[in-house]
């Protein structure tokens, strides 16, 4: 008797199970039904967007260093800064395999549209202001400079004297000099700046400078924009001291490596400083329009 009880009684839970699953099943289908026909009405009251007109798309570094101007089409364009403000890389998205392929050295502008930091444009305040790339920070031991075949700041060396960068170090683009490296700058300023940047400077002087390689002449600018060096206008403003340590140093820094030298030479005034960028600007250029330049290191 207990045992038909029982049976009875598994019987009747079954049943109930089901009939609230049937339930809560029949209740979801409604629901479901009624949101699709919200959302089928929402739709046809949606009136259709028009096709947004072509916009055309200009990035500048705020100096007009690099531009490029797109429509909207099937072939998205894809923008990448390569080091900061040391580059920019455009490529349609259908090309974007093309970055496995090793680009061209030294140009310009490649198939991927490239554009080295060795070619940006001097600006229209040059030589009077100019702009500079950063490569080590004054106090630095650390010789940063700038691979063009892998879009990067290396690590050439750490200096083997004892000794550190008086000041922040560079170079100057679309120049060209005697040893087959940009022209080299060091900036005066208040505060180290970030290698890798680029900075517009104020060309006061340069020293005269040979080594192992040729004419390495070395320019001193000033941040333009640094306040406190508003009034260094002329090599006559720079302390005497200053240029006896910046001399000292370059011809110190290369004393313990092998098979380099240098030879330290007097200092050149502001009109020269400027004639030197000139003419190392129109070296460039010569060289430039009978190909890509291979530079040699600094």
């Amino acid at each position: 008797m207990l045992g038909m009880l029982r049976s009875s009684l598994n019987v009747a839970r079954t049943k109930l199970a089901g009939a609230q699953s049937s339930s809560l099943a029949s209740l979801a289908q409604r629901n479901l039904s009624r949101g699709m026909g919200k959302m089928n009405l929402s739709l046809k009251s949606t009136p259709k967007a028009k096709p947004a007109a072509p916009k055309k798309q200009t990035t500048s570094s705020g100096r007009g260093f690099f531009s490029t101007t797109s429509s909207s089409s099937s072939k998205k364009k894809v923008m990448m800064i390569v080091g900061g403000a040391a580059g920019v890389l455009t490529a349609t998205a259908t090309g974007m395999a093309a970055l496995d392929r090793p680009a061209s050295a030294e140009g310009a502008k490649s198939t991927l549209g490239i554009v080295s930091v060795y070619d940006v444009p001097l600006g229209k305040k040059a030589p009077d202001v100019i702009p500079c790339f950063i490569e080590v920070s004054r106090g630095s031991r650390n010789k940063y400079e700038w691979d063009n075949h892998l879009g990067f700041l290396t690590l050439d060396r750490v200096l083997h004297s004892a000794v550190f960068y008086p000041h922040n170090y560079g170079f100057i683009p679309q120049t060209l000099c005697g040893d087959g490296d940009p022209l080299d700058v060091l900036v005066m300023g208040d505060l180290p700046l970030q290698p890798g940047s680029l900075v517009d400077v104020r060309p006061i002087a340069y020293m005269i400078m040979e080594d192992e390689k040729g004419m390495d002449e070395k320019v001193l600018a000033v941040v333009n924009k640094d306040p406190h060096y508003v009034e260094m206008q002329t090599l006559r403003d720079v302390p005497e001291h200053v240029l006896r340590e910046i001399a000292h140093f370059f011809g110190t820094y290369k004393a313990l490596e092998k098979k380099k030298w240098v030879k330290v030479g007097g200092w050149k005034g502001t009109a020269d400083t400027k004639k030197l960028i000139q003419e190392t600007h129109e070296t460039y250029k010569s060289q430039r329009k009978e190909g890509p330049i291979e530079y040699s290191g600094n």
